[in-house]
């Protein structure tokens, strides 16, 4: 006997039959997870809780897939991406866990995936290559004696970038904070501070240790024969190991006797209202009722739109924004109450209204109606079970029995049965359960901390100055042996990049063939029905959920009108109505639906032609499409628009989100921007959502007495888009679903304006030639170019090979930027980006470097057909029957029916080299003119000022 089956269950929340098994050689826990779903997961994770700040367990998680034993090529994982049809492929590093997931549809790339990610967990390279742990993790960077020496590495330059983002580092140190004694006191992704005292020794020494069977959870979900992947877990991996006491025991911090303080810095533009103030507590081993219960309790008096604690601190003027998270990742949760863009010397106050707010609540009752609409919607959520297009739903439910079995071996499906608990909190709403959570884990926990996050003007040269005396003074000490010996190091290093792996370790790679693709795109279901207006049908069994969209065309709206489009969309449910508070408002949406928001769409048709659209968007069950109606009818017809006051607020908080995300995205950022300049779609979107939007809300704030009424009207005057000739109603659900939803439509359609007028733009390309400045210590690098060749599936094919070969190794394996990407579009666009890069002008050249890339590219038959199959992948999203039914709305709107689809499939299949090789020219003729955009720290921008024809401020 190999294995013994712990307990078994069947979970209809997930609709699978739960095995927990223990493996008798090793006491590696197996859980296996038996369904329907043909998108098949598996999951091997290790308790990897940190031992210091080097990022030791983020190193591991890059470094174990650059080869191993029975694969011993450089980088399998670019390899598998190149040629896989998986739906999932990655590996993430938590604070106390590091897991290694895999999903695919096909059996035979499943097992393939399976085989490479548990051979590169058990048996790295790591141990005879030390340039593994130089490249992904640090090294002293010196090709030149007389050169000063540098620090480099993948995961060094991640981590800048993760420290140059305010909130990411506030987070960091919130974690720190609470639970100082305990491995969350350190920070497994590493601090830049102290990633270069990782030695390699003690990298090596942690591998062997904690990668290892004993410490292993390994999950399988999906339509498989689980008795065969057992047996293959056991004969080809598990029976080679033996059982290791080892002790990886997450602890619990001991809880403070009071409260403590923190301040720290971080690099801002500007001082005026830029700190950030939390207040953090810390739970100790809850139960999954208490944590969906105080998710919903916060949502209640934090989160929502008119929340009593978020709504006393912005009539305070403590902050711009208040943000409330609640962190169950980890084995003590943690509650997180963030302003943003607060006056630092307002900490006190900020406590003492969080505080006083609380007792007020105990004392005079919390709004149960409120929290019942909550309850109602959480559990909507929960029974609806959504994915992403990228994450798999079999993922989404290991990573949560995971997130309880990591810390008790008695609890693999604690998370995974929770619709029981929704019952119990609505009959809890009486007995005083929510206000018990208030007094005792938040205002009577002295487990708490205070943190603030203080602007400083120079923060980031103070620290560039300390690492640059710290390397000054490092080589200065060296004699001229070891400089001579650094130099050969980097020499070794860069030829253990540039060469080329060996064929015969290549082929061991396992493989698919061209049989193995299928030869179709997925056609979604789609029934275009006209009536006295179009409607587009999807019909799914969708559990009598609706899925409805309310689509009214705006093509080529004038942009002024397109950026109150967008604020518009941004403020429209958090503005009260005639008949109703913007609290009640989203009580109701709670109440009625499984959401409910405003957004514009807008993208181009095949053949090149703009397509942009306004839409309402709600998901509701059957029996609630009479009141959902009424509520949008109420929020469209009779939002209080001339509410300055509340307009400012959302002003306020819109400016504040969006300081934060144009950093943390920075390389879409960059891209939108350079692409505004040659599409106008993109310059739309730049002006919605982008810098530009960005710039657009600062110029209102800064004049808001002067401008607030032009607001108002041009909110207003939306409505009068809303007509009869440009309306569209998109609905996803089952034939009985749309039967019922009809007449409401019906009467939303007669209520509607019979035409409609708006002033047009009149788009023309311009030079786009910019660098940002910003407090970041990496940069973002976007081109964008034009072509004019025909658009071809094979050209999909040939991205694939300039990402995963070309760009991959001399822009992140080379040059150390976490990420580099490239991409073609059918509106006639190339655009490249890279991400926390710590170069500019090096990955400028390697973009234009691309056409003496394809001119030397040769790969053999079976190398083409990986990056064949990788395309296929990249076009072959899993997605939720709601999604599906989006994606047939979109295709309609794009004209881009299923003989296109299959056209462009069959082209990538059929690629040919002499095919892409004829790409050459479309690539040499887009590079002579480009658009380029950069966001970086004021030094590099500065560096590099002749890359660019216009320098200025992120920030407006």
């Amino acid at each position: 006997m190999k294995y013994i089956k712990v307990e078994e269950k069947y979970i209809k929340e997930i609709e699978s039959n739960v095995i927990v098994y223990r493996h008798l050689k090793t006491n590696a826990r197996i859980v296996t997870l038996k369904n329907d779903d043909d998108n098949k997961v598996f999951t091997i994770g290790f308790r990897t809780p940190p031992i210091n700040n080097t990022g030791l367990t983020h190193i591991l998680e890059h470094s174990v897939l650059c080869g191993s034993k029975k694969y011993p090529i450089k980088d399998p994982f670019v390899e598998l991406i190149k040629g896989s049809l998986n739906t999932f492929l990655n590996a993430m590093t938590y604070p106390d866990k590091t897991v290694y997931p895999i999903a695919s549809r096909n059996l035979k790339d499943f097992h393939n995936l399976m085989d490479v990610y548990l051979d590169a967990v058990f048996y790295p390279n790591i141990y005879n290559k030390k340039e593994i742990f130089m490249q992904e993790g640090w090294h002293y960077e010196l090709l030149n004696e007389n050169d000063p020496i540098i620090y480099n590495g993948v995961v060094y330059n991640e981590m800048k970038g993760a420290f140059s983002d305010p909130s990411q580092v506030l987070f960091r140190r919130i974690m720190h904070s609470l639970y100082p004694d305990t491995a969350y006191g350190f920070e497994s992704g590493g601090d830049p501070k102290y990633i270069p005292d990782l030695d390699y020794e003690e990298f090596k020494k942690f591998h062997s240790e904690y990668y290892h069977p004993s410490n292993s959870y390994i999950y399988l979900y999906g339509n498989l024969d689980m008795d065969y992947e057992l047996e293959y877990l056991d004969n080809e991996y598990l029976s080679k190991f033996d059982k290791i006491d080892f002790d990886t025991t997450i602890y619990n911090q001991k809880p403070f006797d009071k409260p403590l303080s923190f301040d720290y810095y971080y690099q801002a533009e500007d001082l005026n209202k830029k700190a950030f103030l939390s207040y953090n507590v810390a739970l100790t081993d809850p139960n999954p009722k208490l944590l969906i219960a105080m998710n919903i309790l916060l949502d209640a008096i934090f989160n929502t739109p008119g929340a009593v604690l978020k709504e006393a601190l912005i009539k305070a003027k403590i902050a711009d924004d208040v943000d409330v998270t609640f962190e169950t990742e980890l084995k003590q949760p943690m509650l997180m109450i963030v302003a943003v863009n607060a006056y630092e010397d307002k900490m006190d106050r900020f406590k003492k209204i969080i505080d006083t707010k609380l007792k007020e609540l105990l004392k005079n009752g919390l709004d149960k109606k409120g929290i019942l609409s909550l309850i109602t919607y959480a559990e909507f959520k929960a029974r609806e079970a959504g994915f992403s297009a990228r994450t798999p739903k079999g993922l989404n439910i290991i990573l949560s029995s995971f997130s309880s079995y990591l810390y008790d071996d008695n609890m693999p499906y604690s998370n995974l049965e929770v619709i029981k608990y929704y019952d119990e909190l609505k009959n809890d709403l009486n007995n005083g359960y929510f206000e018990k959570i208030i007094e005792e884990y938040i205002l009577n926990n002295n487990h708490k901390t205070y943190v603030r996050l203080i602007p400083k003007l120079d923060y980031s040269q103070e620290e560039n100055n300390i690492v640059i005396k710290k390397l000054k003074e490092y080589k200065d000490k060296l004699s001229k042996e070891e400089l001579k010996k650094l130099v050969e190091e980097n020499i070794n290093l860069k030829k253990y990049q540039d060469e080329e792996d060996k064929k015969e370790d290549i082929l061991k790679l396992p493989k698919l063939k061209k049989e193995d693709i299928e030869k179709y795109s997925e056609d979604y279901n789609l029934e275009v029905i006209d009536d006295k207006y179009k409607i587009l049908f999807s019909n799914y069994n969708t559990n009598e959920i609706g899925y409805a969209r309310l689509y009214f065309d705006i093509t080529n709206i004038d942009i002024n009108m397109a950026k109150y489009l967008a604020l518009y969309t941004d403020i429209l449910f958090d503005i009260s109505t005639k008949g109703h508070s913007y609290l009640e408002i989203n009580q109701l949406i709670q109440e009625l639906t499984g959401g409910m928001s405003a957004s514009l769409y807008m993208t181009k048709d095949i053949n090149n032609i703009p397509v942009m659209k306004l839409i309402y968007s709600f998901s509701a069950l059957n029996k609630n499409f009479d009141k959902v109606f009424n509520l949008l009818n109420e929020v469209i017809s009779d939002t209080l628009f001339n509410d300055k006051d509340r307009i400012k607020e959302k002003l306020l908080e819109i400016k504040a989100n969006l300081d934060m995300q144009l950093l943390s995205d920075g390389h879409r950022t960059a891209a939108t921007y350079a692409k505004a300049g040659m599409d106008e779609i993109a310059y739309y979107d730049d002006n919605t959502k982008g810098i530009m939007y960005a710039d657009f809300i600062s110029d209102i704030i800064s004049s808001f007495d002067k401008k607030i009424d032009d607001v108002i009207n041009n909110l207003i005057s939306i409505n009068k888009l809303l007509s009869k000739k440009n309306f569209i109603f998109g609905f996803v659900g089952d034939k009985s679903s749309l039967d019922i939803i009809k007449n409401n439509v019906d009467s939303f359609y007669n209520n509607l304006n019979e035409d409609f007028k708006y002033d047009t733009f009149n788009y023309k390309e311009y030079k786009v030639s910019v660098g940002f400045k910003c407090p970041i210590n990496v940069s973002y690098n976007a081109l964008c170019a034009k072509y004019d060749y025909k658009f071809n599936g094979g050209m999909l094919v040939l991205t694939n090979a300039i990402n995963m070969q070309y760009l991959w190794f001399r822009v992140r394996v080379k040059g150390g930027a976490y990420g580099v990407f490239s991409s073609i579009y059918q509106d006639k666009c190339l655009v490249f980006t890279s991400y926390r890069d710590p170069n500019v002008k090096n990955t400028y050249d390697a973009y234009i470097d691309t056409p003496k890339f394809i001119e030397e590219f040769n790969p053999n038959e079976e190398e083409l057909l990986n990056y064949i199959i990788g395309t296929i992948a990249n076009i072959s999203p899993v997605l939720h029957v709601k999604n599906k039914g989006i994606s047939a709305f979109a295709n309609y709107f794009r004209k881009n029916t299923i003989d296109i689809r299959n056209k462009i499939r069959n082209e990538i299949i059929n690629v040919t080299l002499d095919d892409i090789k004829s790409y050459k020219e479309l690539y040499l003729n887009a590079l002579n003119n480009y658009n380029n955009v950069t966001l970086s720290s004021d030094n590099k921008i500065e560096e590099n000022k002749n890359l660019f024809d216009t320098i200025r401020n992120i920030k407006k």
